[in-house]
């Protein structure tokens, strides 16, 4: 599940589940997460910051971990 924040400046921010990231980062997968969008990359490493969105063109797709140390992440599902 994807849950939409507001930031700060006013921008529209989308974070993954805490339960994404765990079975992203326990499986095979090359899987990103972008902020801007909320749509899952793949081609993305786990402990990668910046890869060009495929689908807004953004360049906030994270892999799991990364989005894990920063705590980019909700709890709910």
């Amino acid at each position: 599940m994807t849950v939409t924040y507001t930031t700060k400046t006013g921008a529209t921010q989308y974070k993954p589940s805490f339960a994404w990231i765990e079975s992203v980062v326990h499986s095979d997968g090359d899987w990103g997460f972008c902020l801007g969008c909320g749509n899952h990359q793949t081609g993305c490493e786990p402990d990668a910051r910046r890869y060009k969105c495929d689908d807004c063109g953004a360049a906030k797709v994270y892999g799991a971990e990364e989005l894990a140390l920063m705590g980019l992440f909700h709890y709910t599902d």
